[in-house]
């Protein structure tokens, strides 16, 4: 789950359906990259995308990523 984008969302006061048009993506297609079923490996287009319209650099966009990344591989390891 990449709650930041959750996070940054509800933060800008915009649905799922709002994020998914500024994008010019569908909502499911949105709700599965929010959820982490697509995009395992976010995109630097939609990270790019994601720092404008969130008002953020990709640099932080990275940083959630690599976060999220260290936390499902510590998650696999204990499995």
């Amino acid at each position: 789950m990449r709650q930041y984008l959750v996070d940054l969302r509800l933060q800008h006061g915009l649905s799922q359906q709002d994020v998914a048009n500024r994008l010019g993506i569908s909502r499911q297609y949105y709700q599965m990259i929010e959820s982490g079923e697509r995009q395992k490996h976010l995109a630097l287009s939609l990270a790019s995308s994601f720092a404008v319209l969130y008002g953020v650099s990709v640099m932080d966009i990275e940083r959630n990523e690599m976060k999220l990344a260290k936390m499902e591989a510590q998650s696999n390891s204990e499995t």
